[in-house]
């Protein structure tokens, strides 16, 4: 059984949490911050109304950006014109929204880069354009996750060379209702062709739980760990990668893992 990998969870994605990862420094960024030692990131993207594509936690620019517009309804120009930084600290006032291009350049060499597509299909013919005209957008290196099935059976279709996870809930529901059993998330990535599922941590996560679903032929993620026992516990499940707001602390942890890469 291969180490289960630690990818870092650019919760609100801004171009300090690239660099995190990246281990640049253009002076903009906090020094040495780089050096942490995860094994990749997670990105979230929208496509603009002039066709571009953009990290981007939210729905809207409103919470880091300080206006309420979904990134459908404002050019690249406009939402780069916002200040995604002061939010943060004022040490990052002025920071702009990143591209998909600009993360997919300052990653880092060997790194694994989670794309999770936030909107619809309309995404992925400028996404082919992207990865196309990017060296470091290969197969072994970038992958796609989304909640949308029909979103990641698109992906499949137009990337079939790389690899595309759907995104589940896991665990009993606010209503108290059951969530969804490992034998229904089969169902549906396969449905979907997925080549891995990467479900959120609950209760359901079991040994046996994880188990089944590699035993089905998919590849078996979690989201979002930052705890130390239990990103212990699945490591040992068999968990290949483990989506955390502090990966490399968590690889530290599991590992002992040098900050070198």
């Amino acid at each position: 059984m291969g180490a289960c990998r630690a990818i870092t969870y650019a919760l609100y994605f801004a171009p300090w949490r690239i660099d995190e990862c990246a281990g640049k420094h253009d002076g903009r960024f906090p020094r040495g911050s780089g050096e942490r030692g995860a094994d990749g990131f997670e990105c979230d993207v929208y496509l603009t109304k002039d066709n571009q594509i953009v990290c981007l936690h939210d729905r809207t620019a409103k919470r880091t950006g300080g206006l309420d517009v979904k990134p459908s309804e404002a050019t690249l120009a406009e939402l780069q014109a916002l200040d995604a930084g002061s939010w943060k600290g004022p040490q990052f006032k002025g920071e702009r929204m990143p591209t998909l291009d600009e993360a997919l350049t300052l990653a880092r060499d060997k790194f694994e880069i989670y794309v999770e597509i936030k909107c619809g299909k309309e995404i992925l013919p400028r996404l082919k354009e992207v990865m196309a005209a990017q060296p470091k957008a290969t197969p072994e290196r970038v992958l796609f996750i989304c909640f949308n099935a029909d979103v990641i059976a698109a992906v499949r279709q137009q990337f079939p060379a790389y690899r595309a996870y759907w995104l589940t809930g896991t665990g009993p529901k606010k209503d108290g209702k059951p969530g969804p059993t490992a034998e229904q998330i089969i169902a549906k990535a396969k449905a979907c062709q997925a080549s891995g599922v990467d479900m959120q941590d609950s209760v359901s996560i079991t040994p046996d739980f994880i188990r089944t679903v590699k035993e089905a032929g998919l590849s078996a993620h979690i989201w979002t760990v930052n705890r130390e026992p239990r990103s212990r516990e699945l490591a040992a499940m068999g968990v290949e990668t483990i989506t955390s707001d502090c990966g490399a602390a968590l690889k530290r942890a599991l590992y002992g893992a040098s900050d070198a890469q």
